[in-house]
């Protein structure tokens, strides 16, 4: 098994909740987006992973965007998470938990 391409693909898997986390917390801007993220630890963000995401959310319904004037420079693009994406999110949050309970109940042996 390798390692890296294991960590590297769960990376990408969790990047779609961590994004819609993130944005349920209020609306923003990509680049502010991925400062934010890159202070996760272990995700790893870059600009070129977060902009195909939001893209695909907006295809999606789960996110919408607009054009703003940027504070004493061009216009930014800000994103909200749309009524939609709050229910899918909501659903994601539970799976989540549940996946890591499960895993932290394996973990710990406790199979009851």
């Amino acid at each position: 098994m390798d390692l890296q391409n294991w960590q590297t693909q769960l990376r990408k898997g969790l990047l779609d909740i961590v994004v819609l986390n993130f944005l349920a917390r209020g609306r923003c801007h990509g680049y502010e987006m991925v400062q934010e993220l890159k202070k996760c630890r272990g995700l790893s963000v870059r600009e070129g992973n977060i902009y195909p995401i939001l893209a695909r959310l907006q295809t999606d319904g789960l996110a919408e965007a607009g054009i703003e004037p940027g504070p004493g420079g061009p216009p930014r693009k800000y994103y909200t998470i749309t009524e939609r994406g709050k229910q899918i999110l909501a659903e994601m949050n539970r799976h989540w938990d549940m996946i890591v309970a499960g895993v932290n109940q394996v973990r710990k042996g406790d199979n009851s």
